[in-house]
């Protein structure tokens, strides 16, 4: 499971719905939505 940081939450949550994306730049990256209160979360990195 992907952990990311929620902003809302202000703790590491594990991902729900993670998504694997390329940014513009074409680094890669994981979008998806926390579990607890539904915010979308992002993490940069493979």
């Amino acid at each position: 499971m992907v952990q990311a940081y929620c902003v809302k939450c202000k703790a590491k949550v594990d991902v729900k719905d993670a998504e694997k994306i390329t940014m513009k730049n074409g680094r890669p990256a994981t979008k998806g939505t926390c579990p607890n209160c539904g915010t979308k979360v992002f993490k940069i990195g493979g």
